[in-house]
């Protein structure tokens, strides 16, 4: 579906399927008035000198606002659930959105925002003064990963050299510079229910999928079915430049993806410390699809989209972690990859989206399922891949020195995240602080830590 002038300069839009599922995830709990699953970045930057005479909150701002103007899907807001609007915009449109969505933060620091994460239909760029950080939140609607890396290199791109005066054409073209959905831009089939084929297809994947990772079992978790969420949390371990080099080389002598390495490795932590005696660990995880589409679509000018795929690799305890190692490495190596899950996306997120928000009938007698507490993992990969830590010269050199990344989680689920960036490998799970405590998601950290220092046969330093 295109864009449809609703009124003047007024355009609507359906969400693609997976923007109406991520849309759906991030209102699951609006009675707090927090976003579920809600994208953060944070970054702490190093300034030259007077930064060329220029007040650093004032440059942050312009480059914000430039960034709202050559990536106009940051102006992008959701019309109830289904739908989204944008407003093609001039330059007093620009700035008044800079104006709602660039805040400085004089009394709290990152994790202060992670941990009231609200719930808004804008994204927002905080600046913390006091730590020399910004911090950018965005729903994952909107956005995802690497999206967010992209955009926010392209964001120091700007503080340091200066920002393009927008023209008369990229006015006009607001409009064409907003991403389409994923199965947009992958080419997915419009009517793929019409083939009997790829309609089975579509209700396999998603049977599996929910079968084997929406209600697997999880870890322990305070409280019990009643008790309502916290404050979104995070803990992480970093491994310093020397323990990680020595890591990657033994990976690789292993014929094994770093990834693959900590997912197995976080197979084997919920193996000893779940609750549950399953003798399989299927996560959930997203793959970037931005690679299988052709370009433009491919590239850094459509970074504001969320161009992923959950996928749901699943490893038997019974395997060794070589074995599961090497079996996740051909997975995330195109193992999940196909014309036909292209071809059946449309219809793999309707079913996607039925299963998981259309009410279904209980039998009597029969309780309800348990809240989900089963742990998750994402990879970012090489960060410094995508993003530049140094831009600029002279007075308007800048340097980003830490990066993190995550997400607002309101569930009794965990979510780890994997990068590496500046060379050191960072484990960083995302939690709810009424189900989880920072000592216990350290240890389970430590537990799948310890696994990779056995099984890689290397000592691995953490720096925090």
């Amino acid at each position: 579906m295109d864009w449809t002038e609703e009124s003047r300069g007024i355009f609507v839009k359906e969400f693609g399927g997976v923007e109406k599922i991520y849309r759906h995830i991030s209102q699951a709990f609006k009675s707090t008035g927090r976003e579920h699953w809600g994208l953060y970045c944070v970054c702490t930057l190093e300034t030259e000198g007077s930064f060329q005479g220029r007040h650093l909150e004032s440059a942050l701002r312009e480059a914000w606002k430039s960034l709202g103007h050559f990536f106009p899907g940051l102006a992008v807001i959701p019309d109830g659930i289904s739908k989204k609007k944008h407003a093609v915009a001039d330059a007093s449109g620009l700035e008044a959105w800079a104006s709602e969505t660039f805040i400085v933060e004089k009394e709290t620091d990152p994790d202060g925002i992670l941990a009231s994460y609200p719930l808004k239909d804008l994204p927002s760029m905080h600046f913390v003064p006091q730590s020399s950080q910004i911090v950018f939140l965005a729903s994952h609607w909107r956005i995802d990963g690497i999206g967010t890396i992209m955009l926010l290199d392209r964001f120091f791109s700007f503080l340091a050299n200066g920002s393009p005066t927008p023209t008369c054409e990229t006015w006009t073209r607001n409009l064409d510079r907003i991403s389409p959905s994923l199965e947009d831009a992958v080419g997915a089939l419009d009517n793929a229910e019409r083939d009997p084929e790829l309609e089975a297809f579509a209700r396999n994947y998603i049977d599996d999928h929910h079968r084997n990772a929406v209600h697997s079992g999880g870890l322990p978790y305070r409280g019990d079915e009643t008790t309502p969420p916290g404050q979104a949390a995070r803990t992480a371990m970093i491994i310093n430049q020397a323990s990680t080099t020595a890591l990657v080389a033994a990976c690789k002598e292993r014929g094994i993806s770093v990834t693959s390495a900590v997912h197995a490795a976080l197979a084997e932590a919920v193996f000893a410390l779940s609750h549950d005696s399953a003798e399989r660990y299927s996560a959930v995880i997203s793959v970037n699809m931005r690679s299988h589409l052709a370009p433009p679509y491919d590239g850094r000018d459509h970074a504001v989209q969320t161009y992923v795929m959950g996928v749901t690799p699943s490893v038997a305890r019974s395997t060794s972690w070589q074995g599961r190692a090497q079996q996740l490495t051909a997975f995330y190596k195109e193992g999940w990859y196909s014309t036909k899950l292209v071809r059946a996306m449309r219809l793999i997120y309707q079913y996607h989206s039925d299963a998981l928000f259309k009410a279904k009938p209980r039998a009597d007698g029969v309780p309800p399922p348990k809240p989900p507490s089963n742990v998750l993992i994402s990879s970012l990969g090489v960060v410094d891949k995508v993003f530049s830590r140094e831009h600029g010269k002279g007075a308007r050199f800048v340097r980003v020195t830490d990066f993190r990344f995550g997400v607002s989680m309101m569930t009794r689920q965990l979510l780890l995240y994997v990068w590496t960036f500046a060379g050191k490998l960072n484990l960083s799970v995302n939690y709810n602080d009424a189900y989880h405590g920072e000592q216990g998601v350290r240890k389970f950290l430590g537990f799948i830590v310890d696994v990779l220092q056995k099984e890689l046969d290397v000592s691995l330093e953490s720096e925090n």
